[in-house]
Formats: structure tokens, sequence, C-alpha cells
């Protein structure tokens, strides 16, 4: 029996380093190749065209889809195609984004009609035994595997739902099986799972009710084999463990030594994507001294406020508990994160800002700020909790993820994603969640991006919160004129500029942005990636056009608060501009004189901070990843520029520029 199971993924406007293995379509093979040994070939596809390519050489009896909402759409376009080419072949699909309410499964099917079943939970055992029920039963529907749902005479049917169990004994690794090698050699960014599920219940997420809020472990010597295995053969610069909580179980201290002795042993990866259990700190903080520089501990709260978290079920650690957190993890040299999200049920402007008020206070490294989206399989998408909370909601592109297709006969097949996000509640208008999107993009470029951190630090250490000010600095950019203050006109052109962006990025439904993309002009710039995430868009456009202006903006704004000392203020200024220039400045090496005190900021938190009246000249010279970074920003025609650097662990923070070795007895900033 003839097996295609596809991953796919949009390809065009990113190269092999850019995509993950298909570790999931990896396992169902190496279950399926278990237990059928011989009698099943089981190829595996990320590439369309090379699916479509397969195809047309031999046909399958079965076409297993990896679904996700960013190839839902991809998946459609393929599988109505290969339909009408396959109408006797069974197709099948599976993945976390599928509701559980039969109205929304039912025009899921509707839509996706190439479709005979869907896989719901782990999809290893029912595939497997959908072959032997496709190859022995026919169409003896009563002898169905369990986890099954499909549409029969207009409505939904299902199979039984099977137990899940703690331990994962029976699933062999893909890896290890030499199933993932092909993926591998293409230098993939690789998935590592060492376990399933996750024991919280949030509603904006599909993972805990997926695997119904249990924790299910893979072994820890297959987990440590396959990390061995892949990082002799790998040279990917970054890996990503998927588990929900890692730092959960005390196993994991061993995992991350194993993912450390690789770096250290093979050079590679560079770094490691990892999410932290939020109730194991002095675990995660091991974890941390670990993976070292490989890892930067992600602590996401979503929010502060008692009643949204309430609203969302969803727990987190004491904010006193969550301030030890960061202060431990900077002293052994972490870089911290935090993930929020707005707008959350209940949550208003002014609790959303005060949550970031408080991060600032903790000092966490990277404050990532998200816009709803309503994902299929999570609580907050459900008809009831839209009414409750007052959800309005519209859709914008997932941005890189789009392509024309060339089927063997030589015709074109074109997709794109997108999703649906909240953007207003009862408590929340859009007008205030478009004022946030300006601020969280300073929140990411000054803070996170690091372009103004040690002047922002500095304005922290007497006692002004660097939200306030981004958000004065924010006002004056919009709103000054610019013939009594220079440079804010160019500023408010900016600002003009992101908020058009920000505003035309949304559609009001999903046949308004299907049929603004249908045109073929629109399609054509989609595909000539003249749509990109507007965070990394705007940061390289400022540093490339506007820096000078930012500088001179960012100083006015900070004088005006009058309890910093000036000549402390100058000289943070000064630092902060000649540490991250703008794009094109030459690379020839400057000098600047500064405090000690200020250069030690670049590194360290303002509980150490001291001013300092001992002066250090300090060299600055243009390091390799600056003119990694320039080169991937001048080569980004026709490529996304949001994607590579996310894939491969690549962030505009690394185009600052560094001191020269000559001076690096003194601090690299």
């Amino acid at each position: 029996m003839v097996i295609y199971l596809a991953d796919l993924a949009h390809t065009k406007s990113v190269d092999n380093k850019s995509l993950t293995v298909p570790l999931n379509i990896g396992y169902i093979k190496a279950y399926a190749m278990e237990v059928h040994k011989g009698s099943v070939d089981i190829s595996l596809f990320k590439h369309p065209e090379r699916l479509l390519a397969r195809v047309e050489k031999q046909k399958p009896d079965i076409i297993g889809f990896a679904n996700y909402g960013w190839n839902v759409n991809l998946n459609w376009a393929i599988g109505n195609y290969l339909k009408k080419e396959l109408p006797d072949t069974l197709f099948v699909a599976g993945g976390p984004n599928i509701d559980p309410d039969p109205e929304r499964q039912m025009a899921f099917f509707k839509r996706h009609n190439y479709l005979d079943f869907l896989v719901i939970d782990g999809g290893e055992e029912p595939f497997s035994e959908l072959i032997s029920w496709h190859r022995e039963a026919g169409k003896n529907y009563k002898a169905l595997p369990s986890n099954l749902i499909w549409l029969e005479n207009g409505s939904i049917q299902k199979t039984t739902e099977r137990p899940l169990t703690k331990q994962i004994e029976n699933i062999p690794s893909p890896y290890l099986s030499g199933y993932l090698d092909e993926f591998i050699e293409y230098d993939m960014v690789p998935l590592f799972e060492t376990n399933r599920g996750c024991p919280f219940q949030c509603t904006f997420c599909a993972w805990g009710s997926a695997s119904k809020n249990l924790v299910r472990r893979f072994d820890q010597d297959v987990a440590i084999a396959e990390i061995e295995y892949v990082g002799a053969r790998s040279k990917a610069h970054n890996w990503i463990v998927c588990d929900a909580n890692f730092g959960l179980l005390k196993r994991d201290i061993e995992i991350a030594k194993a993912i450390r002795n690789v770096k250290d042993q093979y050079g590679t990866p560079h770094t490691c994507d990892i999410w932290l259990a939020k109730n194991v700190t002095e675990r995660n903080l091991e974890i941390g001294e670990i993976l070292s520089d490989m890892a930067v501990p992600v602590m996401a709260v979503q929010s502060l406020n008692d009643q949204v978290l309430k609203n969302i079920k969803r727990g987190n650690i004491s904010k006193e508990t969550y301030a030890e957190y960061q202060q431990k993890f900077h002293a052994i040299g972490s870089r911290t994160y935090s993930d929020v999200i707005v707008p959350l049920p209940g949550e208003t402007l002014d609790t959303h800002i005060h949550a970031l008020y408080q991060l600032f206070n903790f000092e966490v490294d990277n404050i990532h700020n998200h816009n709803m989206r309503l994902l299929p399989g999570a609580e907050t998408n459900s008809t009831e909790t839209r009414q409750e909370y007052g959800f309005r909601t519209r859709y914008r592109l997932i941005h890189g993820d789009a392509g024309i297709y060339q089927t063997p006969s030589g015709n074109q097949i074109r997709c794109f994603e997108y999703e649906e996000s909240l953007r207003s509640t009862k408590t929340m208008t859009e007008e205030e969640v478009f004022y946030l999107r300006k601020l969280h993009f300073l929140v990411d470029f000054c803070w996170n991006t690091e372009i103004y951190k040690p002047l922002l630090k500095v304005m922290k250490f007497y006692g002004v919160n660097p939200i306030e000010v981004l958000q004065r600095f924010l006002t004056f950019g919009e709103s000054a004129d610019s013939t009594t203050v220079p440079q804010s006109g160019h500023l408010s052109a900016f600002w003009r500029h992101f908020d058009q962006m920000s505003h035309e990025e949304w559609f009001d439904s999903e046949k308004d942005i299907r049929s603004y993309f249908a045109k073929d002009e629109n399609f054509n710039r989609l595909i000539n990636q003249e749509f990109e995430k507007l965070n990394i868009l705007f940061s390289v456009i400022a540093l490339r056009d506007y820096k000078q202006e930012f500088d001179e903006g960012m100083r006015q704004v900070t004088h005006e608060f009058s309890q910093v000392p000036k000549d402390v203020l100058d000289l943070a200024l000064k630092l902060v501009a000649a540490t991250f220039p703008a794009l094109d400045t030459p690379s020839t090496p400057e000098s600047i004189e500064i405090s000690s005190g200020l250069v030690a900021l670049g590194l360290q938190s303002t509980a150490v901070f001291q001013p300092s009246q001992d002066q250090q000249r300090i060299y600055f010279s243009e390091n390799p990843q600056r003119t990694q970074i320039k080169d991937i920003i001048l080569r980004a025609e026709g490529r996304t520029l949001s994607k590579i650097l996310n894939t491969q662990g690549i962030s505009l923070r690394n185009l600052k520029f560094n001191i020269k070795k000559e001076c690096a007895s003194a601090v690299v900033l």
C-alpha cells in the first residue's frame, strides 16, 4: 500500500533552512512502519511541488495531511486539486486546530470537502488502524478505529475516543529510525518532542484541551539519543523543543545537558527555543545555567490582572515570585522573555499598560505583545465565549505563508494563509488596540531589540518607568509641530505610514480577504513579499531612514523628565546612538568616551547600576552578525524577512556594534 504523508509548508518565500523538520508525520510513519512492516510504502513531504510531482509518477492509496493554522489553506488548495486527480484515494487529515463544536466541524468539512476523515488527538494509532481498515474492511464504517470524525448524510459522525496514557512506550523514534534524515540534510530546523500535552486549561490555547490536560512522556533515553543523533548530522543554527512546559519534569535537566553537550561538541545549534514551566522556578534556573547563551527562558504571563486571568482560566505564579525569578536569571547571566496577549476577555487599556509597567519593573529582557488570535480547538473560539465578552474579530495575512505551486501538467495552484484575530471586546475598543499596536512596536524596537535599552535603564534607575518614556515619545512623534520642534515632522510621517499600514492589514471577513487577494495585482504583491510583519518592517525602516530622528526625539522626550541628571542623560544618549547607528553607517571603527557605569549597563540590570565619574574610551566596529543581517535585509526582496529571522534564531538586536577586540577587556555591548 502506497501512502503519502504531507506536512506542507509555503516554500516560495523561504529556503530549506527556514523550514522545520516534519517531526509530526515522522511519528505517524514510524508507528505505521513498526505495525505494518513491509506491507506499506510511506513517503514524507514538506514541499508542495514535490508531493505533486510524486503523485504524477505514482498514485497513492492514502494521503494524510498535517493540518495547522499556518497551512490549512495550502492543504485545501493541494487537497482539492489532488482529489480530482485521485478519486479513489483515501484523504485524511489531523492536527490540533479542530473545534469540538459539531457545527464548526461541519463547516470545516464543507470547506475541506476533499477529506474523508479527520483524526483527533494523537494520530499514530488511529492512522495505522485506518490503514488496516482501508485494506480489509472497505466501506464498513462500523469497523472504523477510534478517534475519527467524518461527514455523512449532512451530519458529523464520530467514533469513540481512546484513553491516553502518561507514558508513551509504543511509538518508535522517527529520528533514530532514519525517516527524517532527508530533512536533516536539508538543514531544516530540528524539532524535538520529549513529552506531549499541557496540564493547564488556558482558554486561548488548544494545547491543554487537545491533550485532555495530560502530560505524556517519551522515554528519556530515547529523547537524549535523538538529540545526539541529530546533533551529529544537523548544521542548523536553531533547534526547537516543542514541549509546552520544559522543566516541568525532573529529567528535563538531563535533556538540557544533552543539548548543551551537542553545542559544545559540534558548535551548533547556536540557539534553542524552549518554553519553560511556570511552577518549577529552581529547575528552570538550572536549565538556564546549563543552556546559558543558547536559550532565552520564556516565562509568559499573558496578563497580570487577576480578573482577566480568571476569565481565561490561567493561574500565574505570584508577582513576587515572578520578580524573584527574573532577578535570579539575570544573576546567572540569562536573558528573560515574557508574552502578553491583547485584548483578552476583560482586559482594558489601563490594565494592559499597567502589566507592561510591571514587566518593565521586573526587568524582563524581552516583552512580546501579541494580538489575540481565535484558534480552532481553543475555548475562546466558541460561540459562547465570543458572545459573553463581546468579541469582534477581523482577518489578516499570516505573513510569509503564500505561494504559487506548479503541477506537473503546468497548472498553477495559488493560495495564502490568514488568521482571525480579536479586534475589540466589551472592555477594549479597536481604536485602543490600534494605539497599542504602535506602543507595542516601540516596546519591541526600543527595549527588546535594545536600540534604546541602556537609555531606558538609566531612566528607570532614576524612577521613570520605560513605558512612560515610550508613551510620551509616541505622543511627541505623532503630534508635535515640526516648525517649533525639529525632527518631529519626520517622525509624524513615520507614524502616519505605520498607522496606515496597521489599518490596511485588516479585513472584515474571510470573503473580503479572499476576494482582495484573488485579484492578480494584489496576489502578485503578496508573492513579492510587499506585506511583511510590521514590527520587522518598521524596525528596518526606522534604522534605515529615521535613525537620526529617533535619536533626536528620544533626546527631547527624555529631557522632559527632570529627575534624571542632564549630564548622565547626555552620556546615555551618546552611548545608544553609537551602539545602534543607522544601517548605512560605515563599518570603520569609531570611539567615544563614556562613563564606565553606563557601559556596564549594557549587560546588567539597574539593580547593580551606579553612575560613575570614571571615563572609559570604547571602540565600536561592525561585527560579523551585523554584516550577515544587513546582507539578509538587502537580499530580502521576494523573501519573508520575519520568517527567516525567526526560524533561524536571528535577531535585529545583533545589528548593534561590538567593541573592538583590543578593548574587549572592558565589556562587549
